[in-house]
């Protein structure tokens, strides 16, 4: 149980350190948290003024938190879809690099053979000319 959490940990960290230049993720983290900032400060606020005796202060905070928590729903999934996005376009990218590799070998290597394979340069020859 210990080695699949470590792996989860580890494949998250993996996807966050590959999209940590992303500009797009920068932003839904940013939005993200400050929608979750927003959350809490709300509800901290309300139970502190509520214990004092001043929570109607803050009429509006249930529609803030709301609002906040549809902000947060939202970036939150769309920050993680864009991170795994943007993995599997690097897996593509390094596949496709690959693959373009391999191609480029195999016409190389068809370049690279002699027009005609019925006499094979060898050394013999050469030496045979020489006496």
């Amino acid at each position: 149980m210990g080695r699949r959490i470590a792996e989860w940990y580890h494949g998250l960290f993996h996807l966050a350190q590959a999209t940590i230049h992303d500009r797009w993720v920068k932003r839904l983290r940013l939005i993200a948290f400050v929608a979750a900032s927003s959350i809490a400060t709300q509800i901290v606020l309300r139970s502190a003024l509520g214990e004092v005796g001043l929570g109607s202060i803050l009429p509006s905070s249930v529609l803030t938190i709301l609002v906040a928590s549809a902000i947060w729903l939202v970036a939150y999934p769309a920050m993680w879809l864009r991170m795994m996005t943007v993995v599997v376009e690097m897996e593509a990218k390094k596949e496709y690099a690959v693959i373009l590799g391999e191609i480029h070998k195999l016409h190389h290597h068809h370049h690279a053979e002699p027009a005609s394979t019925d006499w094979p340069p060898t050394s013999v020859g050469q030496d045979a000319t020489r006496r």
